[in-house]
């Protein structure tokens, strides 16, 4: 339906708006209703995928992929219709700063965000009996990554809020300004990577509010959501929003359970790096009740250290549980995260290792580890260039193979050892695992079999000091190590391996 179609159909009781000339012209001077403007992104057709005979001399596709039909498949959205006449006359221009605020938090803002007596005389002047809606507010709205629910936030350019304070300032004498504290969550700077809001109206009542709300489209099943935990871009974007939704919330309660939460990680993260430094020798096995595995420390709250290591001897203490590390990084189209593209399997065995030095960073134990690298037929010809810069074919430590879709899962469970899980400590290790997970149960496999599981990611944080976890290409950098070609599934679970023994080894704060 073109766009006069559906303006006809949604004003159809009112002639007069018909009427208004919206400055569109036709593009062509034929009589005939305008065709529409080419696009950038033709029809794709699928075609069979030919994998190369070998993959490891496979080129890199650089060009710009259009996205795949079928079900996973984003037609592009446009943003809604305005709701009255002044909205038909002129759109509003987006900031050039990219700064928006959520608008039901400014509509909280005197009452939880300033005290005393100014609390009660800004809000009965300008808030109190749907005061703040009486005025013109230019909505827009961005769903949130799934991660938060793909809540939908409301949003209005910042600099109508600042003019809206101004305006308070000037009557009541007071110098009222939004903080510009990010984790306060009330200024939000879209950059030009981040998904971007979408103009739903301007709205001069409540109920012209409720209106725009009630036709803002659900999100799409497979929206924005890149490999975001590896990716910092995204990342910061998934934060931000974080920070706009507990802006929303009802701060004490979700401030508590947010608190809770934090000292449970904080908890279990302790726990975890106690153990690992147990499978690696590195501390010894008293002080744990075997049978409960609960470990038993006289500092809870303080990072877990060791002593100056002599990385030219062998380890000190015998590797607790024998265990098995298996690292895992699956990659999928980044425009449909049904479809995976690559699974990487980095295997290092503890018991190879006994009486051998780990080595400066420990290279000697790295340069042990195992690396295989799968691709997916059906999707051989799928490169990510919008969220991630994808290598498919630039495996690094041996030659990809290829599987059917329908072998995938029975392939990685092979690779994963699952068998060996009642004679050996099986431990999965991923760099911001939880995505990697999800994604081994859509393939249907079982993550049940094995023992334990170590994050990179958290670990790293936690032996740091710091507040937030870095990507693998970032604690990479922080190690003084190289990696080469982030994204590929095989590369990415070699580099997340190395990683674990490069930070229990020898990882201080500065």
């Amino acid at each position: 339906m073109s766009p006069e179609e559906r303006l006809v159909l949604l004003f159809a009781q009112d002639e007069a708006l018909l009427k208004i000339d919206t400055g569109r012209r036709p593009v062509s001077d034929s009589p005939d209703r305008p065709t529409a403007p080419e696009t950038d992104h033709p029809k794709h057709t699928r075609e069979e995928s030919k994998p190369p005979v070998t993959p490891s001399q496979e080129a890199v596709h650089t060009v710009r992929e259009p996205p795949l039909e079928g079900p996973c498949s984003f037609p592009e959205m446009s943003p809604s219709l305005p709701a009255d006449k002044a909205d038909l006359e002129s759109l509003p221009i987006r900031p050039s700063n990219g700064q928006f605020s959520p608008l039901l938090a400014i509509a909280r803002y005197p009452y939880r965000n300033i005290k005393g007596d100014l609390s009660k005389q800004v809000s009965g002047r300008f808030f109190d009996g749907g005061k703040f809606w009486n005025r013109s507010w230019d909505i827009y709205y961005i769903h949130a990554p799934p991660s938060l629910g793909s809540k939908c936030v409301l949003l209005t350019p910042t600099s109508e809020v600042n003019r809206f304070l101004q305006e308070i300032n000037r009557e009541m004498k007071c110098e009222l300004s939004l903080s510009t504290d990010v984790t306060a969550g009330f200024i939000l700077t879209f950059k030009d990577e981040y998904p971007q809001p979408v103009y739903a109206g301007r709205s001069t009542t409540r109920e012209t509010k409720d209106r725009l709300e009630g036709r803002i489209p659900a999100p799409s099943e497979h929206g924005y959501s890149p490999e975001g935990d590896m990716n910092e871009t995204y990342a910061a974007f998934e934060t931000m929003m974080e920070h706009a939704i507990e802006a929303i919330r009802n701060k004490k309660k979700s401030s508590k359970q947010k608190q809770m939460m934090r000292a449970m990680q904080e908890y279990n993260t302790q726990n975890m790096i106690r153990r690992m430094q147990r499978y690696i020798g590195l501390r010894p096995v008293e002080g744990i009740d075997e049978e409960a595995e609960m470990l038993i420390w006289d500092s809870p709250g303080v990072v877990p250290t060791v002593q100056t290591l002599d990385v030219t001897k062998a380890v000190p203490h015998p590797f607790w549980r024998e265990p098995v590390f298996i690292s895992i990084d699956i990659e999928s189209n980044e425009r449909c995260h049904t479809q995976i593209t690559e699974v990487g399997v980095s295997t290092l065995d503890m018991l190879s290792l006994v009486g051998i030095p780990p080595g400066e960073k420990g290279e000697q134990w790295r340069s042990r580890i195992q690396s295989r690298h799968l691709r997916v037929k059906e999707y051989g010809h799928i490169v990510n260039h919008d969220f991630v810069a994808g290598c498919p074919g630039m495996f690094q430590f041996g030659e990809s193979e290829w599987v059917l879709q329908q072998d995938l899962g029975d392939v990685v469970r092979s690779f994963l050892r699952l068998g060996d899980a009642m004679s050996r400590r099986l431990v999965l290790v991923g760099h911001s695992l939880s995505q990697d997970v999800k994604y081994l149960k859509q393939i249907g496999v079982d993550v049940e079999g094995f023992g334990d599981r170590v994050d990179t990611a958290e670990m790293f944080r936690m032996l740091r000091g710091e507040t937030s976890v870095r990507s693998l290409g970032g604690v990479l950098a922080e190690l003084g190590m190289m990696g080469w070609y982030l994204h590929n599934a095989g590369n990415d679970a070699r580099y997340t391996m190395e990683v674990l023994v490069a930070s229990l080894l020898g990882v201080k704060k500065e």
